[in-house]
């Protein structure tokens, strides 16, 4: 654990571990490292892939067990990339973003506009709606994308 926010990551997992019984091992503060190291999306296989990479021993179901745990404690944010597809990345304080997805490539621009934010924010007032947390994912085909697949979007 390098960072701050990794630092703070850990001790929040840790405190959120305990209270709920569960145990505090290495394999589940390992992979949070992993996470809270990268700046990219990653799926269950990605992060198996680099713990293995490490000589770090986890085995699949300790990815998905611990993938969840940190959903749940609000550490990660799970979104999902076509039907069955999940990726994870790490939650920042005011890290707010959204995402446009290429359905033929499965790559990920992330991007953030305030004036699109703020709207949102407007729009859920008038309805007297309280966001809990607002995410936007576009899909559809990126250059490269559009470069594989005949493009089908409606617009």
């Amino acid at each position: 654990m390098s960072s701050k926010l990794a630092q703070r990551a850990q001790k929040l997992f840790i405190q959120y571990l305990r209270e709920n019984n569960l145990k505090v091992t290495q394999e589940r503060l390992a992979l949070l490292d992993e996470i809270f190291a990268t700046d990219e999306h990653l799926d269950a296989d990605d992060l198996l892939a680099r713990m293995k990479s490490k000589q770090r021993k986890v085995s699949r179901a300790t990815v998905y067990r611990t993938l969840d745990l940190l959903v749940q404690c609000g550490l990660v944010r799970k979104s999902r990339l076509g039907r069955e597809h999940y990726f994870y990345e790490k939650m920042e304080p005011g890290g707010g973003h959204h995402h446009m997805v290429c359905t033929a490539t499965g790559k990920i621009i992330e991007f953030w506009d305030a004036d699109l934010d703020e709207r949102l924010r407007r729009l859920c007032q008038e309805h007297k709606f309280r966001p809990v947390f607002i995410s936007i994912q576009i899909q559809g085909l990126s250059e490269e994308g559009q470069k594989v697949e005949q493009d089908t979007s409606f617009f």
